[in-house]
């Protein structure tokens, strides 16, 4: 009844899937993405993962009985825009930008570029994740380099169709792509 980014995940799983959201053993598990409220109660990841799991499918939002407020697709989007920070890029807290939050709304902006308010605040978190890369084509986040905020980052560019190679992002010859395959242990996957 808190985290409703798990009611997103799941939408997203079952999309990805092929099954419908909106009947999962007589559930419907789009129906708390319609309380604005308490979507943006665990912070800005709540808003994200709300509209990725909407576009991820086209689905409407169902009304939310008991809601104290009703949520529509640009409330979320003006949650996200309206989060970001000085720097350019977006953080659960603190004014820093975590390059895992910067990534995850970027792929929730991605579709609606082609207002100018999301526009101007893709390229700043653009501009923010290219400064946050390390030198091995990675990012840190929580004071520990890792290969999930790479991925978050490297998702975003694939949503907003800017090359890995993309100049911006290969730093010392290091691409993101170079830097996840760095985590690569053969026969054993990938590891943290």
């Amino acid at each position: 009844d808190k985290k409703y980014t798990e009611y997103s995940r799941v939408i997203l799983t079952l999309t990805a899937m092929g099954k419908d959201p909106a009947d999962v053993a007589g559930y419907n598990l789009l129906l708390p993405l319609g309380d604005y409220d308490r979507v943006v109660w665990q912070g800005i990841n709540g808003p994200i993962y709300a509209l990725l799991a909407l576009d991820s499918g086209g689905y409407e939002i169902p009304a939310a009985l008991g809601a104290t407020t009703q949520a529509t697709r640009d409330m979320y989007l003006t949650a996200i825009l309206n989060a970001q920070l000085a720097d350019g890029g977006f953080s659960l807290s603190g004014n820093q930008a975590d390059p895992d939050l910067t990534g995850m709304a970027l792929q929730a902006l991605a579709k609606y570029r082609d207002r100018p308010q999301v526009q101007t605040v893709v390229e700043k978190a653009i501009t923010c994740l290219s400064k946050l890369q390390e030198d091995n084509g990675g990012y840190t986040s929580w004071d520990a380099l890792n290969s999930e905020s790479t991925s978050q980052v490297l998702t975003a560019l694939c949503e907003l169709g800017i090359s890995h190679e993309d100049p911006r992002f290969v730093k010392n010859g290091m691409s993101l792509v170079d830097n996840i395959l760095s985590y690569y242990s053969k026969g054993e996957g990938f590891s943290h």
